[in-house]
């Protein structure tokens, strides 16, 4: 289960190499809280539950140790018993074992280092099952990649080194030596306008606006340029009550059109098909949204009929209305579809 730090041959290097950059996306860690530590993968998470069950010590990220190369290193775990964990996903043989093995040399102690596989054979004998855990670990991390505000900070009270601070110091002075870099430094728009900003004022151009009229209520309004050819409607309101023209179910001037509509084409009523009357009701669809901007034939099924219905429950209900009008007593059935005749 421990990683041997023998050194890889380039067969073996360029291997781990070409397959870590292929499952960097697969072993990208999902951050939350187990307990008080903030965990950063669901891998380490794995590992905790781990040793909660087998009753291990631990602190998570205990210390960042300043390596004599100026690389700063906080190891994953610290044990009970003194020994330091790391948890790789992908572990990269060029950057992360020289630092690894630097740190063990001056500082005296041990590392080891599991993987996905060594974990899977670590938690073998537990009940703990390797996939459950890594999707209940998904289940509550709440956030996707690393976690790093605030104390969770790798870098979080830990002091730049007088080599490193007086590097920083040459640099600077040297950029400011240059008359050309200050002033372009001091009088940069962006600067100005960063300062402004904290001020609470406004900066920068304002994007044009351009007018437009409301196809539906006939209003203008305001858009910014790359909406010009993408709204209709000043508001959401407006653009439902266009679209599928959203009211009361009862309204006496829909009524009466249906009404009137079905006196006026009795006949067609009693001979229509089953399959023709979206084409049959059409007419009366058009006519109802031009007086009452309604487009949807279920809102105008249910104003008509008192319900919910479907074209052919409204149908019905037209013919019914008819012949109560006309004085008939027969109640036809809507003409069903007929059959095919056999090819050949």
């Amino acid at each position: 289960m421990k990683l041997d730090y023998n050194e890889k041959s380039n067969l073996e290097y360029n291997l781990s190499k070409s397959v870590g950059a292929r499952m960097t996306s697969t072993f990208y860690g999902y951050s939350g809280f187990y307990g008080e530590h903030c965990l950063r993968s669901s891998l380490e998470y794995i590992y905790a539950k781990y040793l909660d069950y087998m009753e291990i010590g631990w602190t998570y990220e205990d210390k960042t140790y300043l390596l004599s190369n100026e690389v700063r290193y906080k190891p994953d775990f610290l044990l009970e018993n003194g020994e330091y964990v790391e948890i790789k996903g992908v572990f990269n043989y060029q950057s992360d074992l020289p630092k690894i093995q630097l740190f063990e040399s001056e500082y005296n102690v041990k590392v080891t280092i599991f993987q996905e596989k060594d974990l899977r054979q670590l938690i073998k004998d537990t009940p703990f099952v390797f996939e459950h855990l890594k999707q209940e670990w998904k289940s509550h991390a709440k956030v996707r990649g690393m976690d790093n505000f605030g104390k969770r900070n790798p870098m979080y009270g830990v002091t730049q080194s007088e080599t490193t601070k007086a590097k920083i110091k040459a640099k600077a002075k040297a950029r400011f030596a240059d008359p050309s870099f200050k002033e372009k430094f001091v009088n940069s728009p962006k600067r100005k306008a960063y300062h402004e900003s904290r001020k609470g004022k406004k900066t920068g151009a304002l994007v044009p606006r351009f007018i437009l009229t409301c196809e539906f209520c006939q209003n203008s309004f305001e858009v910014i340029q790359h909406k010009v050819s993408k709204r209709r409607f000043c508001s959401k309101n407006c653009s439902v009550q266009a679209q599928h023209g959203k009211t009361s179910t009862t309204n006496s001037d829909i009524q009466t059109l249906a009404h009137t509509f079905a006196l006026d084409n009795y006949e067609t009523l009693l001979s229509v098909k089953l399959n023709n009357l979206k084409e049959l009701f059409q007419a009366l669809q058009d006519s109802i949204q031009k007086e009452n901007h309604i487009l949807d034939i279920r809102t105008i099924c249910q104003i008509v009929t008192g319900k919910p219905c479907s074209r052919k429950e409204l149908l019905y209900y037209l013919r019914e209305y008819a012949q109560k009008v006309r004085g008939a007593t027969a109640k036809n059935k809507a003409v069903e579809l007929e059959d095919k005749k056999p090819l050949g």
